[in-house]
């Protein structure tokens, strides 16, 4: 590849992750038909949740690093079999979009813990690249660089795709009755933060109370987490 392709490849990349960074990677939804927002400070309308964590200064500096932005954290309703799904505790598609704005520091996802009992397994994607090349450690988010995983309902991913930007697969299973519509879960981020040279200079986490998407659909049953007390109470109702 020649350096011209090459440049002309970050600079593209560098553009999309711009547009996509901390208003819409972050969650471009059915209200933005996936198009990108035409400003910075308007976010897209999404479901998820969001949280970020403050990368810590260099020793003996107040000098900033940055911080690592999570942005449309959600539990995906499920498309098939929703009420089996709810039932057995999974599995469940967990989708949530992770921007590190930092210039000095590499952030990798190293785990995401849910609630006691549970597993979330995440699975790289197949065919992440960059400028053209596999990458190393797709789980490594570079400096102004972005991590996806998981496609909420109604999401346009292609501006994330010509931007060799793929998407990781993130599943819940055993998680009981803790995930259910209209409750939040909460899931815990694991980072290790490392300097320009590859030093791993700090770990960071935060947890983020998660909702099961709510609003994409067209049409759906929510699953009554108790059907007889429901029905008891239908009764007294009338």
């Amino acid at each position: 590849m020649s350096v011209l392709n090459r440049t002309t490849g970050r600079l593209a990349k560098a553009a999309a992750v711009g547009a996509l960074g901390a208003a819409v990677v972050l969650g471009a939804s059915a209200c933005g038909a996936g198009k990108i927002s035409q400003t910075n400070n308007q976010l897209a309308a999404v479901n998820g949740a969001g949280g970020s964590v403050t990368l810590s200064p260099d020793a003996g500096t107040d000098l900033a690093n940055g911080a690592v932005a999570l942005r449309n954290v959600q539990i995906v309703y499920p498309t098939d079999k929703a009420e089996k799904t709810f039932k057995d505790g999974g599995p469940f598609d967990v989708s949530f979009a992770i921007s590190n704005d930092s210039n000095t520091r590499s952030v990798k996802l190293v785990d995401v813990v849910g609630p006691e009992g549970s597993n979330i397994v995440l699975t790289p994607p197949s065919t992440s690249k960059k400028d053209g090349e596999k990458t190393a450690d797709p789980s490594m988010i570079g400096p102004n660089g972005v991590l996806l995983a998981g496609t909420p309902a109604n999401v346009n991913t292609s501006v994330a795709e010509e931007a060799d930007i793929y998407r990781f697969t993130a599943t819940m299973t055993n998680a009981g009755t803790s995930v259910a519509s209209g409750v939040t879960v909460p899931l815990t981020f694991k980072f290790e933060v490392y300097d320009l040279s590859g030093k791993k200079v700090e770990d960071k986490q935060v947890v983020i109370d998660t909702p099961v998407d709510n609003g994409t659909l067209a049409h759906r049953l929510d699953v009554v987490r108790d059907p007889q007390a429901h029905s008891e109470g239908s009764e007294e109702g009338h």
